[in-house]
């Protein structure tokens, strides 16, 4: 029976990506009732607050569901959220069989779905195409075992590791279809991490797809040194400002008239810890975080191994200058034993320039 089961497994994935992007912090589900080896119904999670996947399909069904085999990426929930427990749902359809991609990693549902399947007499199957479920979802899978988002670390530079002159311009070092692609990367994240350089020299925006309140802006001023002109600070999205916890306690409250939200985060050898920060953006339902440097900001994450995905893109450009910005800064490291070494992933050309995409070791 396993090559039917991956097979299907296989299409519940397919129709399970087709909601890409509108089910955070719900992660991609996707399902279909198979009878006599004939599909039935299939079904996926469409939204967030939508139904689940398993609950589409079954509705499609109706008492073709009876003796059938569901298949579902993820294990059916057992908990209330914004609807109620799909695993009961599952029984009262009379399904036979249920085969399950991927064990849900929330600890309010983790295995408890599996075991109710079982105890109501209906045959259960579980890690089937796991690890492909675990990689569509790898944001959700990550937070939930963790309590820290998926950070993807994207930095643009010329062909000489600059990304900017001395003088500090940066505009434009990518082409314009690399330019598009970060727009598309920024509208897969729940927020946007910057530096207060960054913020600063380069004063973007940010700025989400036109109606869109996400992704979140998130900038590190540990001093709040950053003026209220500043156009991160401009729009409907929020933004969070990462302050050090010392320079906070004579610091304004929280909230101010800049419509910015600080965080306080602790500090070492005067620089905010990552971790901590990146603990409550979890906390606050930030799944997906983008960050988009500068070389301090890359060197911090790189250094305390937050970094899930890399994606460099490097422009057929040369800029040299000894005083112009790199790529990754900070202290680096001493010896080459202790570089970083990365596995790569994928290595594609975007306009004129070329995108590598790599995971730390």
């Amino acid at each position: 029976m396993k090559a039917p089961d991956e097979k299907w497994m296989a299409r519940a994935i397919e129709l399970a990506g087709k909601a890409n992007g509108r089910t955070r912090p719900n992660p991609l589900v996707g399902a279909l009732v198979v009878q006599n080896g004939k599909p039935v119904s299939e079904g996926f999670h469409p939204y967030f607050g939508g139904p689940h996947a398993e609950i589409v399909a079954l509705k499609k069904a109706g008492k073709r569901a009876r003796q059938a085999t569901l298949y579902v990426t993820l294990e059916p929930c057992s908990s209330w959220g914004k609807t109620p427990p799909c695993v009961d749902t599952v029984i009262a359809s009379r399904v036979k069989r249920v085969v399950i991609g991927s064990l849900d990693p929330n600890p309010r549902n983790h295995r408890i779905g599996i075991q109710k399947l079982k105890q109501a007499g209906l045959q259960v199957s579980a890690g089937v195409l796991a690890k492909e479920v675990e990689k569509q979802n790898a944001p959700f899978f990550k937070t939930m075992r963790t309590s820290l988002p998926w950070v993807t670390l994207k930095l643009a530079q010329s062909l000489d590791g600059k990304i900017a002159t001395a003088r500090g311009e940066s505009r434009w070092i990518s082409s314009k279809a690399s330019r598009n692609f970060v727009h598309r990367l920024r509208a897969q994240a729940d927020a946007v991490l910057v530096g207060k350089n960054t913020a600063f020299l380069d004063n973007p925006r940010l700025q989400a797809e036109k109606g869109k309140l996400k992704p979140w802006r998130v900038v590190l001023d540990p001093k709040l040194e950053l003026g209220p002109r500043a156009r991160v600070f401009q729009g409907s999205q929020l933004t969070l400002v990462a302050v050090s916890e010392i320079a906070l306690s004579a610091a304004p409250p929280r909230n101010d008239a800049r419509g910015r939200i600080l965080i306080p985060v602790p500090e070492k050898q005067g620089k905010l810890e990552l971790k901590p920060l990146l603990q409550e953006l979890a906390s606050l339902g930030i799944q997906q975080v983008l960050a988009e440097g500068g070389g301090e900001l890359a060197w911090s994450l790189l250094r305390e191994r937050l970094v899930d995905r890399l994606i460099w893109i490097v422009a057929p450009k040369i800029i040299g200058g000894r005083n112009a910005k790199t790529a990754v800064e900070g202290e680096g490291v001493q010896k080459l034993a202790r570089a970083f070494n990365l596995e790569w992933r994928n290595v594609y050309c975007l306009g004129d320039d070329w995108v590598f995409e790599a995971s730390l070791k």
